[in-house]
Parts: C-alpha cells; structure tokens; sequence
C-alpha cells in the first residue's frame, strides 16, 4: 500500500487500521503496543495528551478516547501502520496535490476543495463522508506538497478513569487539576 492510497483511506474511512476518532487508546494498545509518548498539549495539565504510531498523531482525552488524529506528512519519509498488520511502513515524503487527489477518486469518495480561510501559501480540501481535511504548502514548490491529514470529532461523552482504577500506563488513573 503506498502512503497516498493510504491517505486516501483515511479520507474515505476516517481511520488508518485501528486508528480512528473515537477509539480507546487501552483498546488500540491492546491490539498493536503501546504508542510512543509524544507530550502533553498544554504546560499546565497532563490531558489531552499526544501519542503517536509513526507519523499518525492521536490527541487522547483523559478518558482515554481519541478525539482527533493528525497524520504528519512534511517529512522527507513517512511512516504509517500497515492497516492490516499494524506494523510501521516508511513511505517517500512529498506527497503532491495531484497523487492525494487522484488516490481520493480512487477511493469513489467525493472530496472539495476548502476556500475559506485559507492562510496565503496553503491550500486545503475536506473528504466526504468523513470530514477528513488535508492541507498543502503551496509556497516554494512546483506542486502543492501535502503537509497534514487530519479528522476531529468535536464533542464526546467523557468519563474520566474511576478513582480507584489501577494505572493503565497512559498516566495517573487518579486524575487531578486536569
């Protein structure tokens, strides 16, 4: 599977394998490993909290749901789980325009492009049914590159770890001043 086919499943599906908005990070470890601890995503408070599988980011709830995911695709290599066997693929960098949205048709799933708000330089187009929006670095360069793949819910019932639970690894069960 090449990383634009795999882009464009994650714009027609909403998910890369196990990946997905509103999976469990305890479930998702369960079937992969652990994710690699990226950090918090404020000083002051442990939760959300960013973890990773290569270059797919999971913003994680302290309920331990996932309510956003950010595919980094600036790099000169990508990495991505196999959808199938979960295991990290490395993939060529650079991702054009053209390769993202011919790999979208593919999928049969519509796409537009994002007009509003766009800042000078970028570019952005939002898959259809999932919402999914990829953004392209127009400035400097022949073709648009795509920089970011990434899908949000915007709410989500949250029901943080019982105070008496055990650590789960992810960080205190017992959480406070989140």
């Amino acid at each position: 599977m090449t990383a634009p086919h795999a882009l464009a499943e994650f714009g027609s599906t909403g998910a890369i394998g196990p990946l997905h908005c509103g999976a469990s990070l305890n479930d998702i470890a369960a079937t992969l490993w652990p994710p690699w601890d990226i950090g918090r995503v404020s000083r002051r408070r442990r939760w959300p909290h960013l973890f990773s599988y290569g270059d797919v980011e999971l913003c994680v709830c302290r309920c331990r749901l996932i309510p956003s995911i950010c595919v980094q695709t600036w790099h000169d290599t990508i990495s991505l789980p196999h959808p199938q066997s979960g295991t990290i693929v490395s993939h060529r960098g650079h991702l054009t325009y053209p390769q993202i949205t011919s790999a979208l048709d593919a999928t049969g799933f519509r796409w537009q492009p994002i007009t509003l708000n766009q800042p000078p330089g970028q570019t952005a187009l939002q898959a259809e049914p999932t919402g999914a929006t990829f953004t392209f670095r127009n400035a400097g360069t022949p073709e648009p590159l795509l920089e970011k793949a990434g899908l949000w819910t915007s709410t989500h019932s949250c029901m943080p770890p019982a105070p008496d639970a055990p650590d789960d690894g992810f960080g205190a069960a017992t959480v406070r001043n989140t």
